[in-house]
């Protein structure tokens, strides 16, 4: 037994029908010679179920505390079945990626069942060139992004042959449910534990007080994006349960290379292109605010090597210059923004409580989310920001999984009240995989943007990579049909 962190449990307590907190990754597998779909499928439960020990989140179930004093807890799942968590679904021909993304997109807005393990591979099958995709699931209870990948690497293989994995120990699954005792005495503790950090902290949230005080006392923009106010737009409303999805490519080196003209980090050259894509998405739709969009941005607290399966992010923000035509400028103003943005970052950071415990907060914020998302208070809240933009470093050589090649790495993300829109991207050996998830009411042509998006690219590249470097074409894709509610895709087998 042990007990999830006040972060990990946020997710569970801001989960709601219109608002699943599962994030994803969409990995094209290209299959063994010889091998069919059905035939592979069952070859993959068992390699999982040979790596089970190795991943934590796979055979952990939650049981929450009485009466929702406090945080429930991780056990393991004496009943775990395979079964329910790799299943097999065909998408409509003729399985191209247009086909691909609204299956994505349909199977996304299913929340997982908390009475078991909470993750989900299903196969997707049927795709053009005989090759399959997983939809890989997991709650944000689970892990954040850099944890994703450290789940990854652990059951992917770099070669073909899968490695050798020292065995599970034999009393893996035996049975440790918590008494309601043993419930209420780690609630207890922890509480207790978060109380004597705040009063020991004291002299820290002083120091950091004063830091951002004469921060924000500093005209020339000490605070950064963080102190101003993000126009509203539509994608700053309340979220219904319909996704849409669309995902893109771009060349890893080539984006590095336009960096090195500004002297620009890879993340500033991708916010650049998502600042320059939004403009030329709202132009076209005569929705242009004034002032700059604001993004928020992920931050990993990690320490180097820190593979450990849990959430360890806050967020900060980042003007990304949608007030700026030109590329060049906006580049300039988004490295601005974004330094800033990590000094900030720097100076909160001794103020951050990542495991917040007191008694009754998990009953308190449910309560708090149901009524949200009942009353619509996002429409009434002015946004922080107007997107999140995420970047999370992915595996730098191939991968394969029970004998398949992983061709690509597309993430799937999490939008939410308020940030109908989310824009992540994944590296994998010398790609980025971008992955927009969206509340279709916010972005009803995920397709649309995705091609503002690539335009925006091809454009950096053409202004400022030099002629050595050749960016990888991005070949046009057709737009995908969003599907409605009660698509063909299965929902899950016991939401």
């Amino acid at each position: 037994m042990y007990k999830l962190s006040g972060l990990d449990a946020g997710f569970l307590y801001n989960e709601t029908e219109r608002c699943p907190q599962h994030v994803s990754s969409v990995q094209v597998m290209e299959l063994p010679q010889g091998v069919d779909e059905d035939t592979f499928i069952e070859g993959l439960k068992a390699h999982f179920m040979a790596r089970l020990h190795l991943v934590p989140y796979l055979t952990n179930k939650l049981v929450e505390t009485p009466f929702l004093t406090d945080h429930p807890v991780w056990v393991p799942d004496t009943d775990f079945d395979i079964d329910n968590h790799i299943e097999r679904v065909d998408v409509a021909a003729p399985g191209g990626k247009a086909e691909l993304e609204a299956a994505v997109a349909a199977l996304h807005e299913q929340r997982m069942d908390r009475g078991r393990p909470l993750w989900r591979t299903v196969v997707l099958c049927g795709l053009e060139g005989g090759n399959i995709a997983y939809y890989s699931g997991a709650h944000h209870a689970c892990l954040d992004g850099m944890a994703g990948q450290a789940a990854t690497a652990t059951l992917m293989d770099t070669t073909v042959e899968p490695r050798e994995v020292p065995p599970a120990p034999q009393d893996f699954l035996a049975p440790r449910r918590p008494s309601v005792t043993d419930l209420f005495v780690a609630a207890w503790e922890n509480i207790a534990q978060c109380q004597l950090r705040q009063a020991t902290g004291v002299l820290d949230a002083v120091e950091t007080a004063i830091r951002v005080q004469r921060r924000a006392a500093d005209l020339g923009g000490g605070l950064g994006a963080m102190a101003d106010q993000a126009p509203r737009t539509r994608f700053n409303g309340p979220v219904e349960r319909a996704r849409t999805y669309a995902v893109a490519e771009m060349d890893l080196r080539a984006v590095k290379a336009a960096g090195a003209e500004h002297g620009a980090k890879l993340n500033d050259v991708f916010l650049a292109i998502c600042g320059g894509a939004l403009r030329r998405y709202f132009e076209r739709t005569g929705e242009l605010p004034e002032r700059s969009l604001i993004a928020g941005c992920p931050v990993s607290l990690r320490r180097p090597g820190d593979a450990s399966m849990n959430n360890q992010v806050t967020m900060m923000q980042v003007s990304l210059a949608t007030d700026e035509p030109d590329p060049a400028r906006r580049v300039e103003a988004i490295m601005d923004s974004s330094a800033i943005a990590k000094e900030v970052t720097a100076d909160l950071a001794g103020a951050f409580e990542s495991d917040p415990a007191a008694w009754g907060m998990p009953l308190a914020m449910r309560s708090a989310a149901s009524v949200m998302e009942a009353v619509g208070s996002a429409n009434a809240t002015p946004p922080a920001f107007n997107v999140v933009v995420s970047n999370v470093p992915g595996p730098r050589e191939p991968l394969y999984s029970n004998g398949a090649r992983m061709l690509t790495h597309y993430p799937v993300s999490i939008p939410a009240h308020g940030m109908g829109v989310n824009i992540t991207v994944q590296s994998y050996v010398d790609k980025l995989y971008i992955g927009i998830t969206a509340c279709a009411r916010a972005l009803p042509d995920a397709a649309l943007f995705r091609d503002d998006l690539v335009a925006e690219y091809e454009a950096l590249c053409t202004a400022f990579v030099p002629a050595a470097v050749v960016p990888r074409p991005v070949e046009p894709t057709p737009l995908p049909t969003v599907k409605p509610e009660g698509s063909e895709i299965p929902p899950a087998k016991a939401a």
